[in-house]
């Protein structure tokens, strides 16, 4: 293990110092992510950080000698290379799943051709399958663990190493360097990477370490060990990304909702939710993945019954905390963003009860909102109605201006925009994009394109009682008027949770 340690601490070093250069040149050249409904950030943040993973990499491992093993360590570094290029395209333009699926094929059948495969059984066309469903699998594991600060750099870290010392341990220089280098290159980006993160990794990291954390997995063969101790190994080490695989996966299926789809229903969320924090819910998958690291080194040192005996019981246990955590309420984003459509005073309620979540609410007030119904949209808006409301009945206010300029001079939990048959069909559809609940209240003056557009978003769509936009959830009367009520069920349809 000794041999490693100059690898893990050069790959450290460079992903430190290139990290927030990249991040420079993220921000300048437009690599950045934007907040979106299914993510808890606030605020625009650089990508990019995965180019520095990549470029920690390669400066880790000059100290190497894949000398005896060129031709497989030449198609590993193609792979990772092809995949850090497609996640880099698809941080910039977002790529089709599909293809970001056949890239990963395209590298997972370039190593396959150098001998890089899964040899469990005596039939090569299963060994085959399992290949295929490991690579695909752990790459996409590592992608769907990126949705919390410092998360999946943090458990590919704690992952990679348990495996340099597995393959130290076995003698194998190939898996054991590349392990250090995904460490001390994880490491050091991880500095920037921890809450508050300064910096994402973006798809350009989570698919070039899910693709060489597969690999390592595949490689890890020892001579010296027998096989019924060590095949379940790297299935242990990496049981935490295929833990939160699964439970989203199965929680989406269960919920009839895409599995592709971002959200806020992965491990991380659920234990923030049930009272960690996100802090604390990201220490806590550490953790786990570090006591998953030193079952499997204690698995190489038992018996082949003994440790097949020790997976079993980490089976129970995964199946058990499926079963918890599924009961368990997703994490709500921070500071939702909602969008209002409001015309008459039924609207109130609706402000008043998103106000308990939120203070990024958009009115959007339609052609018959008349005066007074505005101001009473803008009490419900103001951080003290009270006194705003005692200013707006006083003889003193006289003209206040236009609705869509209130946020500017008051002090407001959002703003009020008034929709009308000119208000570009583009801005719109951004608006509905990029929210995280659209509230439909009565309305009979909408454009028909509104109309259109709003419910191309149904998903995230509640209807008031009487409303002429249908909406997958439409509560009752009595539910609308109880303003506790009606922030649960807007909760529920954030949370995707109906």
């Amino acid at each position: 293990m000794e041999a490693y340690i100059p690898l893990i601490i050069l790959s450290f070093i460079a992903a430190f110092i290139v990290t927030p250069l990249i991040g420079r040149l993220a921000s300048r050249t437009g690599f950045i992510d934007e907040p979106k409904p299914h993510k808890v950030h606030l605020r625009p943040m650089p990508l990019l950080g995965g180019l520095a993973i990549y470029v920690a990499l390669c400066v880790g491992l000059v100290l190497a000698d894949f000398t005896a093993e060129w031709v497989e360590t030449s198609a590993i570094a193609i792979g990772a290379t092809l995949l850090m290029l497609v996640g880099l395209w698809d941080d910039r333009r977002a790529l089709a799943p599909r293809l970001k699926i056949l890239a990963q094929l395209v590298a997972t059948f370039l190593v396959m051709a150098t001998g890089i495969q899964v040899q469990l059984t005596p039939w090569p066309a299963v060994n085959i399958a399992i290949t295929l469903f490991w690579f695909i699998g752990i790459t996409n594991a590592i992608n769907l663990m990126d949705n919390m600060d410092g998360l999946a750099a943090g458990t590919s870290a704690v992952s990679a190493l348990f495996f340099t010392i597995l393959a130290a341990s076995a003698q194998q220089g190939l898996v054991a360097s590349l392990a250090a280098a995904v460490t001390g290159a994880s490491l050091g980006f991880l500095y920037y990477n921890v809450p508050p993160a300064l910096i994402f990794m973006g798809d350009t990291g989570s698919l070039l370490l899910g693709f060489l954390l597969a690999v390592i997995g595949v490689k890890y063969s020892p001579d010296n060990l027998p096989l019924g101790s060590t095949w379940m190994v790297p299935i242990v080490v990496m049981g935490l990304p295929i833990f939160d695989t699964t439970l989203v996966t199965f929680s989406r299926l269960l919920k009839h909702r895409p599995v592709i789809r971002g959200g806020t229903d992965h491990t991380s969320h659920r234990l923030a939710r049930l009272g960690l924090g996100i802090n604390r819910a990201v220490f806590s998958m550490y953790l786990a993945a570090g006591l998953l690291g030193i079952c499997a080194i204690f698995m190489t040192r038992s018996s082949p019954p003994l440790a097949l005996g020790i997976f079993i019981a980490l089976l129970v246990v995964g199946v058990a905390s499926l079963g918890i955590l599924e009961r368990a309420r997703p994490i709500s984003p921070v500071n939702p963003k909602v969008v209002i459509l409001a015309e008459d005073e039924q609207a109130v309620t609706a402000i008043r009860s998103a106000r308990r979540m939120s203070s990024s609410i958009l009115v959007a007030a339609s052609p018959r909102a008349g005066g007074k119904t505005l101001r009473s949209y803008l009490r419900a808006l103001a951080v003290d109605e009270q006194t705003l409301g005692d200013w707006l009945d006083s003889d003193k206010c006289g003209d206040i201006g236009p609705a869509d300029e209130w946020h500017k001079v008051f002090l407001l939990a959002g703003k009020i925009q008034p929709i009308t048959d000119s208000t570009p069909a583009d801005w719109y559809l951004e608006l509905l994009r990029e929210s995280h609940l659209i509230v439909a209240c009565r309305g009979e003056s909408w454009p028909a394109g509104i109309v259109r557009m709003t419910e191309a978003h149904r998903s995230r769509l509640l209807a008031a009682p009487g409303a002429s936009i249908a909406g997958d959830v439409s509560p009752s009367e009595a539910a609308w008027n109880d303003p506790a009520a009606l922030a649960k069920s807007m909760e529920e349809v954030i949370l995707g949770v109906r």
